[in-house]
């Protein structure tokens, strides 16, 4: 329900009970190993949860039968769930912004080889999440996307943010001449195997591997 990461962004105990209290707003007849699954930890954890949310009344059981119950969240339990998410969704507001700040700082070094104020033409190589960020990041920029290339076939001819999604060859003006003045592997998973692979395309220029960057 809520974004939890395995390492960087580890779930933390008010993650959890705001992964409980959304799950409720959403369906108060849920059982405990459900609430377990949307939260990502154990029934016995979702027990206690419940338990302290009922301490300090924010939320009700009322039995269903002899074996189960509906947990309702009472107003305070709802002014904490909006309170809560509030919370979560800034810090996810500010990471992404983080991450857009890193983008920028990367091409840095490519619009100090560009004259001053002239428009810097780039391809992003990658039509996924990590392109949308990168498309994100160039907004107000002087860098200006003009196309988008991916290896998925299935991609090509698809609209992606505005730009049509193109083969690799795309790349290419004319044997020896790039039809950008920069390519960004916008995929964090394989950039040296896309690095490898453009160098290696028939009629990329020798110049292609300062015009390929990296994040």
């Amino acid at each position: 329900m809520f974004f939890q990461g395995k390492d960087f962004i580890r779930p933390s105990k008010k993650l959890r009970l705001l992964s409980v209290v959304q799950a409720l707003t959403e369906n108060e007849r849920l059982s405990q190993t459900q609430l377990a699954r949307f939260s990502r930890t154990s029934s016995a954890m979702v027990n206690q949860y419940l338990a302290e949310l009922h301490r300090e009344g924010m939320v009700q059981f009322a039995p269903v039968n002899r074996k189960s119950f509906a947990y309702k969240l009472t107003d305070k339990g709802q002014e904490a769930r909006r309170s809560m998410l509030e919370q979560y969704c800034a810090e996810m507001v500010c990471g992404f912004t983080a991450i857009k700040e890193l983008v920028r700082r990367r091409l840095e070094p490519l619009a100090a080889r560009h004259a001053e104020g002239a428009p810097i033409r780039l391809a992003l190589f990658g039509a996924a999440e990590t392109g949308e960020v990168v498309l994100a990041a160039l907004e107000g920029t002087p860098f200006d996307v003009a196309l988008v290339v991916d290896n998925d076939a299935a991609k090509h001819g698809a609209p992606f943010h505005g730009h049509t999604v193109q083969p690799p060859a795309a790349l290419l003006a004319g044997p020896g001449r790039l039809a950008v003045d920069a390519v960004v592997v916008s995929s964090f998973a394989h950039q040296r195997a896309i690095q490898q692979q453009l160098l290696a395309m028939p009629g990329m220029p020798e110049s292609a591997r300062e015009a390929v960057v990296l994040l």
